[in-house]
């Protein structure tokens, strides 16, 4: 199977998730004597819905990346796409409880723990390509899940210190994750996996 059918259908779902986290920010109808009060108090709101926002586009960046690794699908490589899609789509909900229960611990593991989701079934996608050749280009090798791997492991094994740390530190969790996510978008351009990446 042709896997233009699959990033199209991605892009549409990676689209409507990004477009829905804004959904939750609401202004209340209040004087506008209480205008200053109500804004701070709808800041958790807003600064969750940026980072959600920017760590679904980056998710959204490395699943274009590694289409470029990927030549045709299989029904198995399908599914884990749709498992990838499922947990990505979710990203909206521990959001809005991260904005409303700002620096309260089980909003932040519950959004650490969606992240994580993401990150392993993107990992598994990558490990069944790896022992499916037929659906890598020619490229696609061992250089390509060594210079991946240390990736997912070094982003998850900061989601969960930030997990681990949220009801003791919840500042501190907040902090690992805007941290991972500057990380992510200063190293991501600097790969060096052997793929042709001509069209981006």
């Amino acid at each position: 199977m042709e896997k233009s059918r699959l990033e199209a259908f991605s892009d549409g779902v990676f689209a409507i998730v990004i477009t829905l986290l804004i959904l939750d920010i609401r202004f209340p109808e209040v004087p506008y004597s209480q205008f200053t009060t109500t804004l701070i108090s709808v800041l958790p709101r807003i600064l969750a819905y940026v980072m959600s926002f920017i760590i679904i586009g980056l998710y959204w960046v490395i699943h274009h990346n590694s289409m470029h690794a990927i030549k045709k699908t299989d029904r198995g490589f399908l599914w884990l796409n749709i498992l990838l899609l499922l947990f990505v789509s979710f990203i909206p909900f521990p959001t809005s409880l991260v904005g409303r229960y700002p620096f309260q611990g089980g909003p932040i593991i519950f959004y650490g723990a969606t992240l994580i989701a993401c990150n392993a079934v993107g990992y598994a996608m990558l490990v069944y390509v790896y022992y499916h050749p037929h659906l890598a280009v020619a490229e696609f090798s061992k250089q390509y899940m060594r210079s991946h791997t240390p990736n997912y492991i070094f982003v998850n094994g900061f989601y969960l210190g930030a997990i681990l740390l949220a009801n003791s530190f919840p500042l501190v969790s907040y902090l690992i994750y805007i941290v991972v996510v500057i990380l992510i978008i200063v190293f991501l351009p600097k790969r060096d996996d052997g793929i042709n990446y001509q069209g981006e």
